[in-house]
């Protein structure tokens, strides 16, 4: 059975782009029903179509179309069976053009305005699982096992979580040993044990053996079944950070559970160091950092060149790879004055150097001073990565600070509100660099990010500056504003991070 359009729009990734049905009053989101999930910017499309797809679309084809053509449009999408329409919100148009909507309650076809930014490529790859999924002659993995056991590293919950998740369905602690023997991971599940008997499983990753896991209880055939799962579950845990010489660690797997967020205390966290040979100096702040990696590089290459970096400005740190990243806890100072917290990590990333090839942006944390406070501070890092590369900054060393505005824009914000703040502060101007490439979009961007200087800004944009003053007075203009007045600017400012947010364009190359 095919699933529902209401479904779909539950999906993860759809509810992520925050969807909005604009159908009318007679739609019936569980009346629809979808073959399949596809996307295309060719205004030409509807003949390609086979019938039952959700089209998405950013409306770049359709951009500077008539009131016909949109028409049009919508009314071969509905000849060719489509499943409904999904325009996301932002790139092309900052609302859905209003013959398309009337086009669409006319011929009954389901409308959906995206207005988050979220890859097409997620939703499809969203929409795939789930009609895997609903197919009635699936092949059924079906055993609780495998489910239970593949679930934690599916969802990137870390060693901790899986070796819990074993415990549980063995019924004893379950251990994981590197191949000398060294506790690397136990379970924290309380259960019974057999005392002094165990059943253990080799792990083998692309490089060799990695050491072994143990359920401390008696053999039987569900504990077999468990293990058997389990060694494979683990392989893959450990091929999350993929390296020629990977190995589980202490340190990796500390790191794994902080970014997973499966530490439950800072008793626990104390203890997890000591057992790495690491402890936080009373009286000093901690610093975590995030060092992100270019996808195309393991991010496991670059553990021991940011330890050694780190090591040689802030002393011994707890360095792991977690997802397309690398984290670093280090000790501080009483005193983690921003100035001083940047100076050393700037120095430890400029000692990176040519080695470390796929290293971006270097995220720091604010710091903290209770190890309570840790786990909070990876997710910032963490998150600071995230935003950065929203709004462009691929190299150097980035404080939480120094993203305040897109950060809080990224947390808080209502997506359908920040879109209509977008096109109150900057619609006018979007719509006139889009019809005719007039470069205003990245001339205020400059302007902006060289604090209102004109001679900065004319220099940076390589022109004149008669042309720099032509153009921010046609800017004033459109936009009906002074760029004399601050606080006009400021909520200029922070539009373009708005709308950078969104899009994901850099106003310098958007519009070229």
């Amino acid at each position: 059975m095919l699933p529902t359009l209401r479904e779909v729009l539950a999906l993860p990734s759809f509810r992520a782009a925050a969807p909005e049905v604009l159908g009318g009053p007679l739609l019936d989101p569980d009346a629809v029903t979808v073959r399949w999930v596809h996307s295309s910017e060719v205004y030409e499309i509807a003949g390609l179509l086979a019938g039952g797809e959700v089209l998405l679309t950013t409306g770049l084809g359709l951009h500077g179309r008539t009131a016909a053509q949109l028409t049009a449009y919508v009314d071969q999408l509905a000849d060719a069976g489509c499943a409904a329409l999904a325009l996301e919100i932002g790139r092309s148009f900052f609302e859905v053009p209003a013959p398309i909507v009337r086009a669409a309650q006319r011929r009954g076809l389901p409308l959906v305005a995206l207005h988050t930014v979220v890859p097409f490529v997620r939703m499809i790859e969203d929409f795939h699982d789930l009609a895997v999924r609903r197919r009635p002659d699936a092949p059924r993995l079906g055993e609780r096992v495998w489910q239970e056991v593949l679930a934690p590293v599916v969802h990137g919950q870390g060693m901790r979580a899986l070796l819990d998740a074993a415990a549980r369905l063995a019924g004893c602690g379950v251990e994981l040993v590197d191949v000398d023997g060294t506790l690397v991971e136990r379970s924290r599940v309380a259960v019974p044990e057999w005392a002094g008997e165990c059943v253990s499983a080799d792990v083998r990753g692309l490089g060799g053996p990695a050491g072994q896991v143990v359920l401390r209880g008696r053999a039987s055939a569900r504990r077999g079944a468990v293990l058997q799962r389990l060694a494979v579950a683990v392989a893959l845990e450990l091929g999350r950070h993929p390296g020629g010489e990977q190995r589980p660690s202490l340190a990796q797997a500390v790191v794994t559970d902080l970014a997973a967020g499966t530490i439950a205390s800072a008793a626990e966290l104390r203890d997890r160091l000591a057992a790495v040979g690491w402890l936080p100096t009373p009286g000093r702040h901690l610093l975590v950092a995030a060092l992100d990696v270019d996808p195309r590089v393991p991010a496991h290459e670059l553990v021991a060149p940011l330890r050694d970096a780190l090591t040689g400005e802030l002393g011994p740190v707890v360095v792991g790879a977690a997802g397309s990243q690398v984290v670093a806890l280090c000790q501080g100072w009483s005193r983690p004055l921003p100035q001083r917290v940047r100076a050393a990590l700037t120095a430890a990333y400029d000692a990176l150097g040519p080695t470390a090839g796929g290293a971006r942006a270097l995220a720091v944390a604010t710091p903290v001073a209770d190890l309570a406070d840790v786990g909070a501070a990876v997710a910032q890092a963490r998150e600071v990565v995230q935003v950065a590369r929203r709004v462009g900054t691929r190299a150097g060393v980035v404080l939480a600070r120094d993203l305040g505005v897109p950060r809080l824009l990224a947390a808080g914000s209502d997506p359908a509100a920040t879109a209509a703040f977008v096109a109150e502060q900057l619609g006018p101007l979007l719509e006139y660099d889009i019809a005719a490439t007039a470069d205003l979009m990245r001339t205020l961007d400059a302007f902006v990010a060289h604090s209102a200087s004109k001679s900065r800004t004319a220099a940076a944009l390589g022109i004149r500056r008669q042309s720099l003053y032509a153009r921010l007075e046609r800017i004033e203009r459109l936009l009906g504003v002074s760029l004399d007045d601050a606080t006009q600017l400021t909520c200029l400012a922070v539009a373009l991070t708005a709308w950078r947010m969104r899009t994901g364009l850099d106003p310098q190359t958007a519009f070229g």
